[in-house]
């Protein structure tokens, strides 16, 4: 018992060091790539929860937000496509998964979250995450999860910090390589 609370504690604040450091990045790529980091340990402790449709959705989460990095430049049939794949599979977890009306949030904040990391950047990306953290917050209350209650404020507060940073369109499009252009760089 002491030692699954142990695990449950050091997933829930691993994950949440590693969400809120991802979020106040300005490079798009890196904070695609950590967030997905943090998704895979934000499963294991909603697996140690009992949250199996958080635990499903935050491994979708890992898989999409990897795969939205390294599409980042792709062309846009290619993001088109995965995005769908990648909507689909949220909806079918969702339904395999379903635990009454709480995984209606959780299915809704995956859905955002997906056309967030596939279609937004800079600014509206992080303001897009700060609904996505919204809506978590509910799973983390239901299941008594400090570390995700934490992570989900914290989130916020980094997701708001961030989306300052990285205002406006230049600094979005200078952000998306994690290099400034020389124009943006100049202004």
């Amino acid at each position: 018992m002491l030692s699954e609370l142990l695990w449950i504690h050091a997933t829930g604040v691993c994950a949440l060091v590693l969400n809120v450091v991802a979020l106040v990045r300005t490079c798009e790529k890196a904070l695609r790539i950590q967030s997905g980091m943090a998704g895979v340990i934000w499963a294991l402790n909603n697996l140690l929860l009992g949250a199996h449709t958080a635990a499903a959705l935050s491994l979708v989460s890992a898989g999409r937000t990897a795969t939205s990095a390294a599409t980042l430049s792709a062309r846009e049939n290619v993001r088109r496509t995965v995005f769908a794949a990648f909507l689909l599979l949220t909806l079918a977890i969702g339904t395999l998964t379903w635990q009454g009306w709480p995984s209606a949030l959780m299915v809704l904040a995956s859905v955002l979250s997906t056309v967030a990391v596939f279609y937004l950047r800079g600014r509206a990306l992080r303001l897009a995450m700060l609904l996505v953290s919204a809506l978590w917050m509910y799973n983390a209350w239901l299941f008594g999860s400090w570390e995700q209650m934490a992570a989900n404020v914290l989130t916020a507060a980094a997701a708001l910090y961030g989306a300052r940073r990285t205002e406006g369109a230049a600094a979005a499009a200078a952000t998306a390589g994690c290099r400034p252009s020389p124009a943006a760089a100049s202004s």
